[in-house]
């Protein structure tokens, strides 16, 4: 078509109806090379991206082979106890009420419920399956996998300050304090790196016995902590907490008898 007919009226050499000439639409070398550089940007970022996500699991690899038995493993029981732990916290330590009603008044942030809901339903699945041999789906894994990590790194860090700001120890002591806050953020480095997932919690139901045996040696650890020695109630988790997450594999290696055949079996598988 004649460029010098655009914009003017014209004949349809098949209809013969009277039509106006369209103008043709030009294409800038300009927005060429806009659209070609955009496409070359979004590629580059791409690569960026799959370049650290391949680095982000070299590195998990490489921490699981190396160090595999720093990584924590989280079963039934131990999950268990950390629930009862924290609501016996709640309902009979007073100060950990107060912070916890001023940390919701303070933060006006949505991911501040965010992670409220996620200790919720973490909690509220430990309970579940302990009465439950529902296999675990990969999505109930994440979430009680979410709440053990930021229960044993929201107390280990909170505990090591408390410990640094308000008590007198000697120099060789700080030591203590200070490693409670590295292993607090430790968990969430791994957690963030991927290191440790949802294969961290483990498949194994606990039976009836070490269910029973835990929650009284629990118990027994908590009244001396909270009423009797009367400590700080992340001190308090953090102690039950060093003790749920070592309590089963030691209770399996004393009293091997604890676990039924049928668990052995879907160990071993």
């Amino acid at each position: 078509m004649n460029d010098d007919l655009a914009g003017r009226n014209g004949l349809c050499p098949t209809c013969r109806h009277q039509l106006r000439v369209p103008k043709p639409v030009q294409t800038t070398p300009s927005n060429s090379m806009d659209i070609a550089e955009r496409e070359k940007k979004a590629i580059e970022f791409r690569k960026l991206m799959n370049t650290e996500m391949d680095s982000s699991d070299d590195l998990a690899d490489l921490v699981r082979e190396d160090a595999g038995w720093f990584i924590p493993v989280y079963d039934e029981l131990s999950l268990f106890l950390m629930s009862i732990t924290l609501i016996l916290l709640y309902v009979a330590n007073t100060s950990m009420q107060e912070q916890i009603h001023k940390w919701i008044a303070r933060f006006h942030d949505d991911r501040v419920f965010i992670v409220m809901a996620i200790l919720l339903g973490g909690m509220g699945l430990s309970i579940y399956h302990i009465f439950t041999t529902r296999e675990k789906t990969d999505v109930e894994k994440w979430i009680m996998l979410l709440f053990a990590v930021l229960t044993n790194a929201g107390a280990g860090i909170i505990s090591g300050w408390y410990v640094l700001h308000t008590s007198r120890i000697q120099n060789w002591q700080i030591i203590f304090p200070i490693w409670n806050a590295i292993n607090g953020a430790l968990l969430l480095l791994m957690l963030r790196f991927r290191i440790i997932d949802e294969e961290c919690v483990s498949d194994r139901n606990a039976t009836i016995k070490e269910v029973a045996i835990g929650l009284i040696a629990v118990l027994v650890i908590f009244i001396f902590c909270n009423n009797i020695f009367e400590l700080h109630w992340a001190i308090t988790f953090s102690i039950c907490i060093v003790y749920t997450t070592s309590f089963d594999r030691g209770l399996q290696s004393v009293f091997p008898g604890l676990i039924s055949q049928k668990d052995e079996q879907s160990s071993e598988g």
